[in-house]
């Protein structure tokens, strides 16, 4: 699990202290019970002393300011008067995720007497969550039993969801061959890009050619060698393996010295572009699965996107819907040759003709995406100069190993929890793009933060 840094606010009142102080140690070790809850999740914890008056707020948001979390993140021991830390809570620039839970997963007829004291804590979740919307301030609730529901795991990715909003600003993201003529989805002004805080660097065909000419014989060896043992790269003849790889060994090292958190190839620009005369598909699957963003075709948003999206969680891909299953109500995905290899079942390496390009057959990394629960994540331009978000629910099928018609191809199957042709049609009326990234494993009450973060419209389907 890729790190989050979190400041952990506990919320009490003073009054418990000065008139029933044998509530501390259970409020206490509740307090302690969340907070190794919180860390199992892979986040860095900031924990704050338990809080019941202004002045210790205040001690608290500063040192969690000072510290640079990405989120705090308040517990409600007990009620806690919202006017002690409203105004603190309001005052503060860093985003309030609220952990709405208790000590009891089970409060019933048979609950055991003084459990009241401990489970309490939801009605001042109440009372601050009031006072912080009229104060104006923006809030997140995630409400559930800490250790019998998953409303942690939400919590910790909402803030993931919001250090991966705040990573664009600054980011590099690279493009190889310009862009798709006359594909407009992902067009962006650039001044929009500049909104995004994104940095633009265009690849120079001097310098991948130079670049290129330092990649010897043994470089392009050894990553053969590599590939044979885990990518199934022994079914392709080394001469034809070697051509692709010396452009796409130079492309990594090109990536390596500009510092890309992202980057985009269009594949018309093959032999258009100095040193770019062969498609190295193969690079793309690798730099996602070392962390790198990537989308085709000169998609600079969706490339920063996933990068962004990779750099807090630990299983994003690149994805493209391409064909409706009315029948079983699911879609295909695919790609020309671009998917994270680490997210791929059954890999192998081959070659074959490329037609949209006078070039060497290029060689492939294909195989089928891995199966799990997930979400579709778009960031689509919109009327006003900004971008909406688009999350789409479901899981990725299990594909059979071998698929007779599909057997040079990167293939997926996603199954959205609504129909189909509802996913389809609202998709589009929302002007949904046709790149996207895929997260594995997160909730899409987490991923909206990323939205929210950065005054994004955000639609679920």
């Amino acid at each position: 699990m890729k790190s989050v840094k979190i400041g952990v606010l506990p919320l009490y009142i003073k009054l418990y202290d000065d008139f029933v102080p044998a509530y501390r140690a259970g409020m206490e070790k509740l307090y302690s019970d969340v907070l190794s809850a919180i860390r199992a999740e892979g986040a860095e914890v900031l924990a704050a002393d338990i809080c019941r008056i202004r002045p210790e707020f205040e001690a608290a948001v500063k040192s969690f300011e000072a510290a640079g979390v990405d989120a705090i993140v308040t517990i409600n021991l007990a009620y806690s008067p919202s006017l002690e830390s409203a105004e603190v809570l309001a005052g503060t620039k860093l985003p309030i995720l609220v952990l709405d839970t208790t000590r009891d997963y089970c409060f019933d007829f048979n609950v055991a007497a003084g459990s009241v004291s401990y489970n309490h804590g939801i009605h001042g979740v109440q009372d601050i969550c009031n006072l912080l919307r009229r104060l104006g301030k923006d809030y997140s609730v995630f409400a559930g039993h800490f250790t019998e529901s998953d409303v942690v795991r939400r919590t910790v990715d909402a803030a993931r969801a919001i250090k991966a909003a705040n990573s664009l600003s600054g980011m590099k993201v690279g493009s190889i061959g310009g862009a798709f003529e006359g594909m407009g989805d992902f067009t962006v002004s650039k001044e929009t890009f500049s909104r995004l805080g994104l940095v633009r660097v265009d690849c120079d065909g001097e310098r991948l050619s130079e670049i290129s000419s330092r990649i010897t014989d043994e470089d392009v060896r050894a990553e053969y060698e590599l590939d044979c043992k885990i990518n199934g790269a022994s079914a392709v003849p080394y001469e034809k393996y070697a051509n692709t790889h010396k452009t796409a060994l130079a492309v990594r090292e090109w990536i390596k010295e500009e510092g890309l958190s992202g980057f985009t190839m269009n594949f018309l620009g093959v032999g258009k572009t100095k040193g770019f005369d062969i498609i190295p598909f193969t690079e793309a699957c690798k730099q996602m699965a070392a962390g790198v963003g990537y989308a085709g075709e000169g998609d600079l948003i969706d490339a920063a996107l996933v990068g962004a999206l990779m750099g807090v969680y630990d299983e994003v891909n690149f994805v493209e819907m391409f064909c409706p299953d009315w029948k079983n109500s699911s879609v295909y995905f695919n790609h020309m040759g671009e998917c994270n290899a680490a997210l791929m079942e059954n890999r192998r390496m081959l070659t074959k003709p490329f037609a949209f390009a006078k070039s060497e057959d290029p060689t492939y990394l294909i195989g089928n995406m891995k199966a799990g629960q997930g979400c579709v994540f778009n960031m689509l331009p919109n009327a006003d100069g900004w971008y909406d978000v688009v999350i789409v629910e479901g899981e990725m099928m299990q594909v059979p190993e071998v698929l007779e018609n599909f057997k040079s191809s990167i293939n997926g199957w996603f199954k959205p929890k609504t129909e189909v042709s509802k996913l389809l049609a609202g998709y589009s009326e929302l002007g949904g793009t046709h790149h996207s990234a895929f997260v594995y494993g997160v909730d899409s009450s987490s991923l909206a933060l990323f939205a929210k973060t950065l005054g994004m419209k955000c639609t679920v389907i």
